[in-house]
């Protein structure tokens, strides 16, 4: 009887010991899910530069929408000098757009996403 009453409260021990465990490691988890959410509300600001002379977009980019085709669409709703013309950014096809923007998408805090562009690329744009 002795045993038996030994294993039990070894038994009971070490599911205390599993409980208090599991508890700090969902502690844990809930505290990077938060970290996480808030980094991924953070505005990006997405601009069009051609030396001096840029074009903001209105509204920032929240970090988790932050995909080409977000972008694209973005810019797209700016007006346009032609009206029903699509607009085109050469940038818009290089690696380094690409890269910038697995960049930002991997970064903390609020970011800018600079788009590069020609002076008649800038001229499209009804502004």
């Amino acid at each position: 009887m002795d045993k038996m009453s030994l294993v039990a409260n070894i038994i009971t021990f070490l599911s205390f010991l599993f409980s208090i465990l599991a508890w700090y490691k969902a502690r844990q988890v809930h505290g990077f899910l938060e970290a996480e959410k808030t980094r991924q509300n953070k505005k990006i600001r997405v601009i069009l530069r051609n030396g001096e002379k840029t074009i903001e977009l209105p509204i920032e980019i929240r970090r988790e929408e932050l995909t080409r085709s977000e972008i694209l669409g973005r810019i797209g709703m700016i007006p346009m000098n032609e009206k029903g013309k699509r607009f085109t950014i050469e940038y818009l096809n290089a690696p380094e757009f690409f890269q910038q923007i697995n960049t930002l998408k991997d970064n903390y805090g609020e970011g800018i996403l600079e788009i590069r562009c020609s002076p008649n690329e800038l001229k499209q744009f009804k502004v």
